[in-house]
């Protein structure tokens, strides 16, 4: 196959939203190629600013190391228009229509077609009419289109997909206005791979006709559950993220895969999915646990976002080859080139090693390069979700998941969050003793995170940090660092070096408190080093068990 670099920078605007739709719809059915298509198929990767970097001239270098032509924009869409994976065109007014947006992205999946407005410009290339979305949907809203979808496509869809269409997540009106729109970087994916795409504003309230219609389309037999849902819902904003955002509190079969913005996926997802031994995580030596030591793991956390990866983890680890290759001495924050490259741990979402294989071998051949970087599963593992609330079944399923994610991606550990208003850390419980029962659990070291982070994990650890579940399981009670107020270097710093000798902690890191990751070298120079020693996940696990038998 030949790769082609198509400049999707100048129709990213707001004014040209639905020439950023046609792209994007573009993309996802050109994109329609498996492993085994003929070597003569070209494969479409598209330059899209998604937030603050330029993520296209960065990520094609890496997936194309041999080569790629350049094409215009013009040039993408007249060799879309004309290629015969494309049935036709869905008319409809993008102005009248903006809450309806993504369905009719799901509408255009299902029936190989463009949203166009314009009929002179559908015949102008040829393309034949196929839905009339501005007469027979004349006057739907948004539950309207998704129940019409639900009755008519539901056959046809593969998984599920959240995509706001421009609502202010943050107003307190009633309903929310509907003043933006849709970031269009998932587009490509949901079109390829026909996900049913809907966003309703009370589709997580409970006692509404949106959640029962949500509830209805989750319980869909053709969905393998625990259910991912692709992009997000901020439905309702809090302080820290969207109430909604995890899923398992909308329905209670549904998870996450935080992916809005996430361009190329219909790319990525082409090539075939990542097998035992493509992986391999970087060697490490036991470290013999001393009762006098403080053990820590510093854990980067946010690696279930998409886009994260692609943008601030990027840049984050480029900050980190600096410091670990420059053999200089780093004085403003009191580090050495001797203990510049200290151990660090990176979340990472296993939805990559099926859908963007490509993707997270790279991320392993950046690592490798240190030595002294490793990864663990997001919250909660295959996806953001609150495994305390799925029913026995599907904890077992979710569990088998995660047996495999760790064996594919050669890891051990998994961040593991729980909402007490919606689960239980009982319930919890049970499942993580799942894996404890399992000759090999894949699974040793659970990183367990309270939402809201700072409400303590009594069900479980009481005043304790850590709990033994057997000589192979722990589960650790993981300090949140997000940064700001009282979470500045300093203060951790001081909260590690006074920590009891003998401890064994894990800190889990976000950036929605102000956290840079400069920070993190900041309090590291601050550290008793001759006290407190940095480990990784899999080393801090062996050193739990080791400090239980003491």
């Amino acid at each position: 196959m030949s790769i082609a670099y198509v400049d999707f920078n100048p129709i990213s605007t707001a004014s040209t939203q639905p020439a950023l739709l046609i792209a994007q719809i573009c993309l996802g059915l050109l994109n329609r190629h498996t492993p085994t298509s003929p070597t003569g198929v070209t494969k479409y990767f598209a330059d899209l600013k998604v937030s603050y970097s330029t993520y296209g001239d960065e990520w094609i270098s890496r997936v194309a190391p041999h080569g790629y032509k350049n094409i215009t924009i013009d040039e993408f869409t007249s060799e879309c228009f004309s290629s015969d994976v494309v049935s036709g065109y869905i008319k409809y007014d993008y102005e009248k229509q903006k809450a309806l947006v993504p369905n009719l992205v799901t509408l255009a999946g299902v029936r190989n077609s463009l949203l166009i407005e314009d009929d002179e410009e559908a015949a102008a290339n040829g393309l034949e009419l196929i839905f009339d979305a501005t007469l027979d949907w004349k006057d739907f809203d948004a539950y309207d289109a998704t129940n019409y979808m639900y009755e008519h496509y539901i056959n046809d869809v593969t998984g599920i997909a959240k995509s706001n269409p421009g609502i202010d997540e943050k107003s307190t009106e009633i309903p929310k206005p509907l003043n933006s729109y849709m970031n269009a970087g998932l587009v490509d994916f949901i079109v390829k791979e026909r996900l049913f795409n809907f966003f309703l504003q009370e589709g997580c309230i409970p006692g509404t006709r949106d959640h029962r219609l949500t509830k209805k389309i989750a319980a869909w037999e053709g969905f393998e559950t625990p259910t991912a849902v692709w992009g997000y819902d901020n439905t309702y904003s809090i302080t820290t993220g969207a109430k909604f955002e995890a899923e398992t509190d909308c329905v209670g079969t549904l998870g996450q895969v935080a992916s809005t913005g996430f361009p190329n996926l219909s790319f990525y997802s082409q090539s075939p999915a990542i097998e035992a031994g493509d992986l391999v995580s970087s060697p490490f030596q036991d470290v013999k646990y001393d009762p006098t030591k403080t053990y820590v793991s510093f854990l980067i956390g946010d690696g279930d976002n998409l886009r994260f990866l692609v943008e601030r983890h990027l840049e984050w680890f480029e900050t980190r080859k600096e410091f670990c290759f420059s053999d200089a001495n780093w004085t403003q924050y009191n580090i050495t080139s001797e203990n510049a490259c200290f151990p660090l741990v990176w979340s990472m979402s296993p939805q990559l090693l099926k859908f963007a294989p490509q993707f997270i071998k790279s991320w392993y051949d950046d690592v490798a390069t240190t030595g002294n970087d490793w990864f663990v599963l997001p919250p909660s593992g295959d996806l953001y979700s609150y495994p305390g609330a799925f029913s026995d079944s599907d904890q077992d399923v979710y569990k088998k998941r995660m047996q495999s994610h760790a064996e594919l991606m050669d890891i051990g550990g998994t961040v593991h969050w729980e909402f007490p208003l919606f689960s239980t850390w009982g319930t919890a419980l049970s499942y993580f003793e799942r894996f404890a029962e399992d000759e090999d659990p894949g699974i040793t070291g659970f990183h367990c995170v309270n939402v809201p982070y700072f409400e303590p994990i009594l069900e479980i650890f009481g005043a304790h940090d850590k709990k033994i579940l057997n000589d192979r399981v722990v589960l650790f009670k993981s300090e949140e660092w997000r940064g700001g107020g009282h979470q500045s270097p300093a203060g951790i710093a001081q909260r590690l070096n006074g920590y009891d000798a003998g401890s064994v902690k894990s800190i889990y890191i976000t950036r929605d408190g102000g956290f840079n990751f400069t920070d993190l070298y900041e309090m590291v120079g601050m550290l008793d080093m001759g006290r407190v020693v940095i480990v990784n996940q899999e080393q801090l696990v062996s050193l739990a068990l080791a400090a239980d038998r003491v």
